[in-house]
């Protein structure tokens, strides 16, 4: 049961010998950023496991952290403003590319990082720790904030948990954040083992992937890593009630993180008048109470029940993992190759979050990857950026 519960919420999230120099590409104190991209650029090079070396260049693109620039005419008599973004475990800068391209059109200047550990294969998580990923955040919006006039700072999942740390810890830097899926606690009772369960075991199971953007399996130590800064940082904002700007976005639907436990923290944590939570949900209606606004997910014209943990800043237009995109989220049956491979072909498929509801509309059904409110979502959270930037 263990071992059940554990894969399950690690491989929607978020072996056994690990390159030690792999696993320390770190954004260094007061480097360039143009620096530090082409550092990655060889590093990835060298160390990335391909799934196909035939399509080398489009893979090693998806995972090397990136710049937008605003469009100098459109933006121009605009402040230089500026976010840093991160994606969460198991992913790449891949994974912020739809709410990056949407914060430039806005007219921000956007920086996307490479978590330590990723980009390249699994293993190379073993060893990694959440302070590597703290220094290559830190490291990266202390350098931001030298050229820009107005900073914010935003992630995924881990990144978001990442985010919010830093603008906890410098609100003096920061305008606000932007987090999307935030881990303030891990979706599962017994996450509490994963630092124990780190000591004796590597991997619950060990897939290779068939994304170049992701991985298929997290090892348990990477878990681990999770589990300890989640709870460091849900204590932080516990702890210390901030008016900071936030904003919010997540599925009540998550498997992979505890979202009762997210609310709870920007409720209580959260306190400033203009933060914002916007909540899908598959069960409750459209509303808007307070500071949350509600979205039902409950979309059986589009075969779609709930939202997953990822989907909620993915584009539909998107040529990879949005609406028709070529790639199918169908890890679930990865120890199913027949029903993994119906998953990906199935043209009338199902699509949500993993839930004996979904399983009912289709056996094979996969995990959605997209949000169809996506474009007015960015629209909320463009909008919160304008309103809070000219109050910094």
């Amino acid at each position: 049961m263990i071992k059940i519960v554990l894969f399950s919420f690690c491989l929607i999230a978020f072996s056994v010998s690990a390159n030690d120099t792999a696993t320390s590409f770190i954004f260094e104190e007061d480097e360039a950023f143009s620096e530090y991209v082409e550092r990655a650029h060889a590093y990835l090079d060298e160390n990335k496991e391909w799934v196909n070396t035939k399509n080398k260049s489009r893979e090693l693109a998806a995972v090397m952290p990136f710049e937008l620039l605003p469009d100098t005419a459109l933006c121009e008599g605009v402040k230089n403003k500026g976010i840093l973004l991160s994606h969460g475990l198991s992913d790449s800068p891949f994974s912020m590319r739809d709410p990056a391209y949407a914060m430039q059109k806005a007219c921000y200047h956007v920086r996307v990082v490479l978590l330590p550990g990723h980009g390249t294969k699994a293993e190379n998580l073993l060893t990694v720790s959440r302070d590597d990923w703290r220094t290559t955040f830190r490291n990266a919006t202390d350098s931001f904030y030298k050229e820009v006039d107005v900073l914010y700072v935003g992630g995924f999942s881990t990144g978001g948990a990442l985010a919010v740390e830093y603008a906890w810890q410098h609100t003096d830097k920061v305008a606000g954040a932007v987090l999307f899926s935030p881990v303030f606690k891990v979706n599962s009772s017994i996450d509490w083992l994963s630092p124990w369960l780190a000591f004796v075991k590597d991997w619950l199971d060990h897939y290779p992937t068939d994304d170049f953007a992701k991985y298929a399996s997290i090892p348990v130590p990477a878990i681990a890593e999770v589990y300890k800064l989640s709870k460091e940082v849900r204590g932080l904002i516990l702890d210390d009630p901030k008016s900071l700007p936030v904003f919010v976005a997540l599925s009540e639907d998550d498997k992979t993180v505890d979202s009762s436990v997210t609310e709870t923290v920007f409720k209580e944590g959260f306190i400033g008048s203009t933060s914002q939570m916007v909540m899908y949900s598959r069960n409750q209606k459209d509303n808007q109470i307070d500071r949350i606004k509600t979205y039902n997910t409950n979309w059986p014209e589009s075969n779609i029940l709930g939202l997953s943990h990822m989907a909620i800043h993915g584009n539909p237009d998107n040529p990879y993992y949005g609406k028709m995109g070529e790639y199918r989220i169908c890890g679930w049956y990865l120890s199913d190759m027949a029903l993994y491979d119906t998953c990906r072909t199935d043209e009338t498929n199902w699509f949500g979050e993993q839930s004996d509801l979904l399983s009912d509309k289709s056996p094979h059904a996969a995990r959605i990857s997209w949000n169809p409110g996506f474009d007015e979502l960015m629209k909320d959270v463009t909008s919160f950026m304008q309103k809070n930037a000219n109050r910094h």
